[in-house]
């Protein structure tokens, strides 16, 4: 099994993925010097009482609080819409609490989520969409792998509704990937793979397994694909699944 090398970066290993309150730490969104902890995911996705020790990154303080807009909107848009897709799904109680305190929100969601005659219509905000996932994708890429050089690689994108989804590309989804790249060493991707060796050759395969941050509202899984490169497949509220790889 070939072991991964340092993306780039030249600061070390854990310096922008390891907060430490006593030790220097640089922003994993833009670089700067750190000065918070962003909880990865973000609490937005997550229901009280939250998960006991829920990981965290280095976070400069405008970043730590610079996607709070979006990650409300995000949130709310999928509980509401998840909630007229199936009648047996409720609304949280925190959306409701967010939107009440939100005027602007909730008339921006009330036009893009409309019900009429049966049929539900809606238009997301796709840009919004892609900064709030590609920064959830950025968090567990770095936390699981130490990854640090995000902004020199080719990123991609895809999500969609459950009820979009058939059930060949769902069973491929859900698949748990192997590969025959190992994390790099010191990261804590090299403790949460499992790795099967045949004893005969020596070859070994590792597998990455889905990490469950919350029960129905949050689940996650980090690999490297054939060419080497970072996925981050991200299920949210058991209703919008999404990929978005990292490529060199």
């Amino acid at each position: 099994m070939e072991q991964r090398k340092r993306f780039g970066g030249n600061s070390g290993l854990g310096y922008y993925t390891s907060w430490e309150k006593s030790k220097n730490n640089g922003c994993i969104y833009c670089g700067n010097p750190a000065t918070t902890r962003e909880h990865v995911p973000s609490k937005a996705f997550l229901q009280e009482p939250y998960p006991d020790n829920l990981p965290t990154i280095p976070a400069c303080f405008a970043c730590n609080n610079g996607y709070s807009e979006d990650e409300n909107y995000v949130s709310c848009f999928l509980d509401i819409l998840k909630s007229q897709i199936y009648s047996d799904y409720s609304e949280q109680e925190q959306t409701n609490s967010r939107i009440a305190n939100d005027n602007k929100l909730k008339n921006i969601l009330n036009e893009q989520i409309k019900t009429q005659d049966g049929k539900v219509f809606y238009q997301l905000d796709e840009k919004r969409f892609d900064r709030i996932l590609l920064k959830l994708a950025r968090g567990h890429a770095g936390f699981e792998y130490d990854y640090v050089d995000f902004d020199n690689t080719r990123t991609k994108i895809w999500y969609d509704f459950l009820f979009n989804i058939n059930e060949d590309n769902l069973i491929s989804f859900e698949a748990i990937p192997e590969t025959d790249i190992a994390p790099e060493v010191g990261s804590r991707g090299i403790t949460t793979p499992f790795i099967l060796q045949n004893i005969v050759t020596g070859d070994a395969i590792g597998f990455s397994a889905w990490n469950e941050a919350q029960e129905n509202r949050y689940r996650y899984q980090v690999s490297h694909n054939e060419n080497g490169d970072i996925t981050v497949k991200i299920v949210i509220f058991e209703f919008l699944y999404c990929v978005i790889e990292f490529g060199t």
